[in-house]
């Protein structure tokens, strides 16, 4: 793993939230806050997310895939952005293995719960900064 991919790692994992940017039907992006707490223990850019399949931001995926993802440490000021699609996962298996009890605080009864949604982010493009020194780069995977 080249040292630009850990360093977009170490953001993902020191960042407790994350900013999701999708495209909504009109044209206009719409950036909204969502966890990152399936992604605080990553060694690769394999990034999960849950979410409600009745949101604004399930069906905007559904319909554009595409979507960005920006990740802001407030602490020391690092931050990336992460440009690709976000896919949602059915596999029951695959859901089992991401759920934690504690998601039933938002409503869902299960991995199996209709409205569950486990979203997958497919990164292609970085963006991020090092002091002034921009870095910018496809992320091969």
């Amino acid at each position: 793993m080249n040292e630009k991919i850990k360093s977009i790692i170490e953001i993902i994992k020191s960042c407790d939230d994350v900013q999701l940017c999708t495209n909504r039907s009109d044209g206009f992006p719409e950036t909204r806050h969502v966890m990152n707490g399936m992604n605080q223990n990553i060694t690769s850019l394999d990034l999960h997310f849950l979410t409600m399949k009745s949101s604004p931001k399930f069906q905007q995926l559904k319909d554009n895939d595409k979507c960005c993802l920006y990740y802001f440490n407030p602490n020391n000021r690092y931050a990336v952005r992460l440009f690709g699609q976000m896919e949602n996962i059915d596999d029951l298996n695959t859901k089992n293995k991401y759920w934690l009890e504690k998601y039933s605080r938002f409503g869902f009864s299960g991995p199996d719960d209709m409205n569950f949604a486990l979203l997958h982010f497919i990164p292609e493009i970085y963006k991020f900064y090092i002091g002034d020194k921009l870095y910018t780069g496809k992320i091969n995977q």
